[in-house]
């Protein structure tokens, strides 16, 4: 089967999973494979505060460092479209050189600007699945964080962060102006 092919189905069940994707489906005058940003499928535009989105220029890349989510795109759930294109093509470009898996955190303080709520990334499995043809493949979700949740989600571990985002009823959304969750004294 063709990466075209896989890439086919494995969107094919992410609309499944996640909802219809928007149209009119818009595509980038720079390709991201020429420098350019990604791409984004976006599902909830115009209805939502939040809208998810998608990037579809990874899963066939050559290039793209593979884990256990085998093939995969990225995904974020945020209320700021420009800061989406700008951090998540930043973090595709690093998947063609780094592997990033759920669990790990980032540090994006040298994109953003020092007053910027938003200092850190954390990765999380968002969805997983395996083809018909038996090629593993997945969504890694990206959630922008502040400066102290990074912190603490690098001494205390991701999935304790994410309890914290969930009880102030902000995960899994990237809001890119509120300020950061009260947390335990490190």
């Amino acid at each position: 089967m063709s990466v075209s092919e896989l890439a086919k189905e494995f969107f094919r069940v992410i609309e499944g999973q996640f909802g219809p994707f928007d149209r009119p489906i818009q595509f980038r005058p720079f390709p991201f494979d020429a420098g350019g940003a990604l791409n984004f499928l976006t599902v909830g535009a115009g209805q939502k505060t939040c809208v998810t989105y998608i990037s579809w220029d990874l899963f066939g890349h050559p290039k793209q460092k593979r884990g256990s989510l085998g093939r995969y795109e990225v995904l974020a759930l945020t209320d700021d479209e420009d800061w989406c294109i700008d951090v998540l093509t930043r973090v595709g470009n690093q998947c063609l050189q780094d592997l990033f898996k759920p669990g790990d955190t980032l540090d994006i303080a040298q994109w953003t600007s020092p007053n910027a709520a938003m200092q850190g990334i954390i990765f999380e499995e968002a969805f997983k699945t395996r083809l018909r043809s038996g090629e593993r493949c997945g969504l890694l979700r990206c959630i922008g964080v502040a400066r102290q949740e990074l912190e603490f989600a690098v001494r205390q571990g991701v999935p304790a962060l994410i309890e914290h985002l969930k009880r102030n009823d902000i995960y899994p959304r990237s809001m890119t102006h509120r300020a950061p969750v009260k947390l335990p004294a490190l």
